[in-house]
């Protein structure tokens, strides 16, 4: 029998791909699935084609499913899993037999509100996979009052097993006393969320390369993005901003070797500032647009990494700011570095 692993994005065929790798060690087949990458957009992320390439309806009608004994489902689209669940069940009471168990959860670490709307997302599935502690009581402490009518999925939490859980071999050299030093900005697509706020925010950063020559400032985005397009948007009564030369925009595929790499990292909320974080990087979480679920920095209170980018002269003060809160990074997932075989140990529960 197979676990099969359902992507539908690089984001989440990553996140497959690592699952898939640590499965694999403990003896379990796995089969990874999902859409060939988009050729009309770049990815921040190392290029990972799925072992079979079928978009969600095909699959349903693949002898794959009958093979399988569980499926983890990740999609950059949840709205769809749903449907497919639903879709899967069904197929399955046709056929007179049991549907494998569908495990799913966020690919991120994620508190208040924007953890609510991904409990509500994966309603469909038999297993929410959640990172941390903070994320299982949260989530624990709403379902709870459900009605008994009202399907509550198993909550499991497996750490940040989505993200590697260190750097390659040989690439971790960040963090070095002399210069060059290296920051990295984590760019996210939407923000900041303010009418202007990504020309003010890229001339924070320009300020702050000109008056730290001995930095390379490395602009990072976070996300996928249309080939050719600019992160901020260019109009014709928009003034195009001069870089400075110790500023560039970083090529596609290359966040964990600068993850890896960088003595510092900057960013307003993009989840990737976690593996920043959790591999020792110095990491400022920008608190300039406050802490708002618009800006996605509510789930960030109380990591000890929030500051403004305003009380910042020049860069070398990023290497002295005082590290992440250990106790709240651990409640997010960091804590956790068996989530592979408690995943393992549950799954064999439901199908038993």
């Amino acid at each position: 029998m197979t676990i099969l692993l359902i992507s539908d994005s690089d984001r989440t065929a990553f996140a497959c791909n690592l699952l898939a790798k640590q499965l694999e060690k403990r003896g379990k087949d796995c089969l990874t699935v999902g859409l060939p990458m988009d050729q009309r957009r770049d990815s921040p992320l190392p290029f990972l084609r799925p072992q079979v390439i079928l978009s969600l309806d095909n699959l349903l009608g693949s002898p794959l499913i009958e093979r399988a004994s569980a499926l983890g489902v990740f999609l950059k689209q949840p709205r769809k899993l749903e449907v497919f669940t639903e879709s899967l069940r069904n197929l399955a009471t046709q056929a007179n037999r049991a549907a494998p168990p569908v495990f799913s959860g966020p690919l991120r670490a994620s508190l208040g509100d924007r953890l609510m709307q991904e409990l509500y997302e994966h309603l469909g599935c038999d297993l929410l996979l959640l990172p941390g502690e903070r994320q299982h009581q949260s989530v624990h402490a709403v379902t709870q009052h459900w009605p008994q009518e009202t399907k509550k999925p198993r909550l499991l939490t497996t750490g940040l097993w989505y993200m590697p859980e260190r750097p390659s071999t040989g690439n971790l050299n960040g963090g070095v006393s002399n210069p060059p030093h290296l920051l990295l900005v984590l760019l996210q697509e939407t923000l900041p969320s303010i009418t202007g706020g990504k020309s003010q925010f890229l001339r924070q950063l320009i300020r702050l390369a000109k008056a730290s020559p001995d930095w390379y400032v490395m602009l990072q985005r976070d996300c996928s993005w249309e080939k050719g397009t600019s992160w901020i948007p260019r109009t014709k009564s928009k003034k195009k901003l001069s870089l400075p030369k110790n500023l560039v925009f970083a090529a596609p595929g290359q966040l964990l070797r600068h993850l890896a790499s960088c003595s510092a990292c900057i960013t307003i909320s993009s989840p990737w500032a976690i593996t920043a974080m959790a591999w020792g990087r110095k990491t400022m979480m920008v608190g300039d647009y406050g802490i708002h679920t618009n800006e996605g920095t509510t789930s960030w209170f109380g990591c000890g990494s929030m500051h403004t980018l305003e009380s910042i002269e020049s860069l070398e003060q990023l290497l002295e700011l005082p590290g992440t809160n250990q106790a709240w990074l651990e409640a997010m997932g960091w804590g956790i570095h068996d989530g592979v075989d408690r995943l393992i140990k549950t799954l064999d529960e439901l199908k038993s």
